[in-house]
């Protein structure tokens, strides 16, 4: 997709030669110019994924960042352009190409990538993109014979500002640093030893004088033999990949740009290469990877095709665009205007022409690609020239909007129930409800603006006129309850119950259809049958009749987690605590919540491992979010509260810390042998509360960090912090749990 403005081509009447809405496809990312593309497009995204790119690059070991999108045409790789513009000369932009059509190994991608790399134009004038590395490279190697004294330099810190600022001025004929130039060529023969003995410091090197060498001709004169002679060291292998990257880390940090995967959709085994590949390559140091694919190829070709460690490690860090939204979508249209010379005159006449304000009413918030979106103007466009040659005034037409691009697959909702008789209204109303709480909801609701429906005074408040959790107020949080008791929405196994009724019901309802006796009601039934008829009130069985046509956002919200509720309890009973997912929901609440602030602690010995930490008023609250038997974690950890238990927020005030830690009936046993090792001090233990999750509180935590998912990929009409202050409430007794006193 391409949002940035073509170049301008006039005939000579004045007018633009063609369309200036026809090229809608961004074919590289290396091309990107931040001023020539919508400054709101995305930008928070951007502004996140560059963001992660510099942190990458002050704290390796980071994990790999994911860039998803709804469908093609949503500015994936347009974005990260504008993030490899934005990187400027702090990082190696590089793609790292797989081709679908030739098996997915180190010796194909290692030399896929750096073919690209040569065929790539830089940022100098008849200069390949693998040249003007290779010269980032050998000047790193040069900085560092004079920062260790092996150099001898009249003016030092003169050659160092130099030799920093643009390698390929060293080479260039003209450039003010050709005098270094000229004497690194005459002197080349004696600096050859102590450069290679220096590039064997580099991990997995071996012998480099053919490294040396190679860099030294490709810098020097670029010939296509010398960039031949790299490519050959740089590709054939994982070991000299491997040594490739960690050289070009030596001049900046490399970030590996993976984009344009669509080929290789439902191929699975292909799909489990590509990730452990990118895996590995993410895990080294200076060596960062971006991945970028649209949902439809991460479902079919990642996702649940991968080992459970390998997706959470995938999903780690992930970023999800949205669509255009009116005001991109004018900045858009005008910058092209702008591009191709269009008259002032005839942009605001076109613009009137356009009505933007129309094309979006009625679509799904978030769900208009660039891409659909300029296609739609080129057609405009044409229709407005050709009304204009006619003769016609183009703002007096009725124009009828052309179909718009399928955005969103088709609803899934289930037709509202019939009004029937063959039971009695009480399971009527139950079955009706049933089915619309079961029903997928479609992937966006229609551009509705969100927020919380006032309270009727005449009418009792409804659940989410409450008060929320503290956490979400501006206020401070009340005082918390301190008897651990769960509300009583999770008191009683709601789930089991409902699908039986359910099921019971629909089997009575095919007997009636195969020419059983008629059944008026399930009351009926049970007394038909000799059996005892008692209906206790079942208040959470039974919600208030409610049209799932007439549902307000923020009760889509709520109806939408109670059916992914119960959809989780399978999970939640089948398999193990899932602490990625936990870990998701305490690192996204800590971001969100107002009163807490979030922060992740580097475990020492332990690179690139952190544990979450929340800070509020005077307490801390550590999260270990570590397998039980992975003990240095766990001491790692220890030794990290035992530090900030010798240093109190406050001084003369005993530390208000808290280790917390979870687990189900599966890790009670390794949670003991864990908590009886030597992992903990006999100091720690007493502010260490391990939160035992049945199964009812797992579905809960599951259905809300699946919802928060949803959100971050346009799935829902509300952003993660609207779910989370929707719905906040529903896992109170969570947050309670989680920062009520340790002695409690």
């Amino acid at each position: 997709m391409d949002v940035s403005p073509p170049s301008p081509s006039f005939s000579p009447s004045g007018r633009p030669a063609q369309n200036p809405f026809l090229e809608d496809v961004c074919t590289t990312p290396f091309d990107v110019v931040e001023e020539r593309s919508v400054s709101g497009l995305n930008r928070d995204v951007v502004q996140r994924v560059a963001e992660a790119v510099e942190d990458l690059a002050a704290a390796p070991g980071k994990p790999l960042l994911l860039l998803t999108a709804p469908r093609a045409g949503y500015g994936k790789t347009h974005l990260l352009g504008r993030v490899a513009a934005a990187a400027g000369n702090q990082s190696v932009a590089m793609p790292l190409m797989f081709r679908s059509d030739v098996e997915v190994t180190w010796s194909g991608v290692s030399l896929e990538a750096l073919e690209t790399l040569r065929q790539m134009p830089g940022r100098v004038e008849d200069w390949p993109r693998l040249r003007e590395i290779c010269t980032g490279i050998f000047t790193s190697l040069i900085v560092r014979l004079i920062r260790s004294g092996r150099l001898p330099c009249a003016n030092r810190d003169q050659a160092m500002k130099v030799l920093s600022e643009d390698p390929t001025a060293l080479f260039r004929e003209g450039s003010s640093a050709k005098l270094i130039g000229d004497w690194l060529r005459k002197h080349f023969g004696q600096l050859r030893k102590p450069l290679a003995e220096l590039a064997r410091q580099v991990p997995g090197a071996g012998v480099m004088d053919g490294w040396v060498d190679a860099l030294f001709a490709a810098s020097n004169h670029g010939t296509p033999p010398a960039l031949d002679e790299v490519v050959k060291l740089a590709s054939g292998s994982r070991e000299a990949f491997a040594l490739w990257l960690r050289l070009v880390a030596l001049w900046h940090p490399a970030v590996l740009f993976v984009d344009h995967l669509d080929g290789f959709y439902r191929m699975e085994k292909s799909g489990l290469r590509i990730a452990t590949m990118l895996l590995e390559l993410a895990g080294m140091e200076g060596v960062h990877v971006v991945l970028s694919l649209n949902q439809d190829v991460w479902q079919a070709t990642f996702a649940h095709h991968l080992p459970s460690a390998l997706e959470d490690r995938l999903t780690a860090s992930q970023f999800l665009l949205r669509g255009l939204t009116p005001a991109d979508a004018a900045e858009l249209a005008r910058m092209r205007l702008a591009a191709a010379g269009t008259n002032v005159e005839e942009r605001v006449r076109f613009e009137r022409f356009l009505n933007i304000g129309r094309y979006f009413n009625g679509r799904p918030v978030g769900s208009v690609s660039a891409r659909a979106f300029l296609r739609h103007l080129a057609q405009q466009w044409d229709f407005f020239q050709n009304l204009q040659a006619r003769g016609e005034d183009p703002s007096a037409s009725a124009l009828i909007d052309p179909e718009p691009e399928s955005v969103e697959p088709p609803s899934t909702q289930a037709d509202p129930l019939p009004d029937v008789t063959l039971f009695g209204a009480e399971d009527a109303h139950f079955l009706r409800n049933a089915a619309t709480a079961l029903a997928e909801p479609t992937p966006a609701m229609v551009n509705t603006p969100f927020s919380v429906a006032p309270v009727q005074p005449s009418a009792p408040a409804p659940v989410l006129a409450e008060p929320l959790s503290p956490f979400v107020m501006a206020e401070p949080p009340a005082p918390i309850a301190t008897n651990g008791t769960v509300p009583q929405a999770f008191a009683q196994p709601q789930a089991p119950n409902a699908l039986e009724k359910l099921r019971d019901m629909m089997d009575r309802l095919r007997q009636q259809t195969t020419g059983a006796a008629p059944v008026v009601g399930a009351a009926a039934a049970m007394a038909a049958a000799g059996q005892a008829v008692a209906r206790p009130p079942e208040p959470s069985l039974e919600p208030p009749p409610v049209s799932s046509a007439a549902l307000s956002p923020q009760d889509a919200l709520v109806a939408r987690f109670e059916a992914l509720r119960m959809q989780m309890l399978a999970e939640a009973e089948s398999s193990p605590l899932d602490l990625a997912k936990v870990e998701h929901l305490i690192r996204l609440a800590g971001k969100r919540f107002p009163l807490v602030k979030y922060d992740e602690i580097e475990l020492p010995g332990l690179p690139g491992k952190t544990a979450p930490r929340w800070s509020l008023q005077d307490q801390e609250i550590f999260f270990g979010t570590g397998a039980f038997n992975e003990r240095s974690y766990w001491r790692a950890l220890a030794q990290v509260i035992a530090g900030r238990m010798a240093v109190p927020l406050v001084p003369g005030r005993a530390p208000a810390l808290k280790l917390v830690a979870f687990k189900s009936d599966r890790e009670t046993m390794a949670w003991t042998a864990l908590l009886g090792s030597d992992a903990f001090p006999s100091g720690i233990r007493q502010v260490i509360e391990a939160l035992h999750l049945d199964t009812r509180s797992l579905a809960a935590l599951y259905a809300m960090q699946r919802m928060i998912g949803e959100a971050e990929a346009g799935a829902l009409n509300a952003t993660p912090a609207q779910v989370m202050s929707v719905l906040a409430r529903e896992l109170d007794f969570f947050w309670k749990r989680v920062t009520r006193p340790v002695s409690q």
